[in-house]
């Protein structure tokens, strides 16, 4: 869903011209408010998006003004549709969390069936093997780090062959730092020539695999330590799981859009999470953990944001993002 921004002054300027001098024609628009033609079809667009604007009964092909009033019912409609949405994203989020952390309690004091803690790379990788091999219908990822390692992907490749030949579709979501790492780009092309498909996205809360409906296994949990993962057999957990993969994925980047993609702020996804975490009073080495990316790198972005945005401070910087709207 698109964020709904407030009216700005130019955009408002075309509306009242439209609705108090009943002017449709955008040349004559442009001359009455001293504008750009290009600045007032946006403006257009814009109106018409947002349901200010509808087509003329008296003059086919042109546009009226619509009511104020009605265009502010609209208007605070959309707005609590948009709220409304978010706290879907969030409840599902937080029912994902909640379940993996109730069955890493109980699993914990009691030693449920429904959950294994594997403590070592050997026998994660016989998991990761084993599950590959009954994988029949989806296979769904979270690759919290930068890049993949050549190793990794051969190992992994006849497990994906194999599974592919079955007709498994395979769902994969990588650091959007992850496009600049040449293995792991190479990688993603082969998935998606074999229809995968490969997202990317600024951050993810851990590294994470979902096989069919059947079991999921979560790794760097915050606080986790060394080699260790979760296995989780439990199909609300499971399900949960997958809630918490489709809200990402439905605001992921396809991997081949990723790199020239900017915002209307002309943002990468990466630079404006940059900006959020550091907003939050994270260190330079969080950041850049948390964006799958070295610490120079980190600090190089940011400072080329601070040029952009003639701030001589981070503080500074953070001021006038805000004001910007960049965050």
């Amino acid at each position: 869903m698109d964020d709904v921004s407030p009216l700005d002054q130019q955009t408002l300027a075309v509306y009242r011209a439209i609705l108090f001098h009943k002017q449709h024609d955008p040349d004559k628009l442009a001359e009455l408010l001293d504008i750009g033609r290009d600045d007032v079809h946006m403006a257009l667009t814009r109106l018409s998006d947002l349901s200010l604007l509808a087509p003329s009964g008296d003059s086919p092909g042109t546009l009226r003004a619509v009511n104020p009033s009605l265009g502010l019912k609209v208007l605070l409609q959309r707005e609590q549709d948009e709220l409304a949405w978010r706290q879907q994203r969030i409840e599902q989020n937080r029912a994902a969390l909640a379940a993996l952390a109730a069955e890493y309690t109980a699993s914990a004091g009691s030693g449920s069936d429904g959950t294994e803690q594997l403590d070592n790379v050997d026998e994660i990788r016989i998991r990761l093997e084993a599950l590959a091999e009954s994988c029949q219908q989806e296979s769904l990822v979270f690759h919290p780090v930068g890049g993949l390692t050549k190793e990794a992907i051969e190992a992994s490749r006849p497990l994906n062959e194999r599974a592919l030949a079955r007709g498994v579709r395979f769902r994969s979501i990588y650091l959007d730092s992850a496009v600049s790492d040449r293995v792991t780009r190479a990688h993603a092309q082969w998935m998606a020539e074999h229809n995968s498909e490969v997202r990317t996205s600024p951050t993810l809360p851990m590294r994470l695999l979902i096989v069919d409906t059947t079991a999921a296994i979560v790794a760097n949990l915050p606080g986790q330590t060394g080699p260790a993962a979760l296995m989780f057999h439990s199909r609300p957990v499971v399900l949960a799981m997958r809630a918490l993969f489709e809200a990402y994925w439905e605001h992921a980047t396809p991997f081949h859009q990723q790199s020239p993609d900017e915002d209307p702020q002309g943002l990468t996804p990466q630079e404006r999470k940059l900006l959020q975490l550091l907003a939050t009073g994270l260190t330079d080495e969080a950041v850049a953990r948390a964006l799958g990316i070295g610490v120079r790198t980190e600090r190089r972005i940011m400072a080329e944001l601070m040029e952009r945005l003639g701030a001589s401070s981070r503080f500074e910087a953070g001021v006038q993002a805000a004001r910007r709207q960049w965050i």
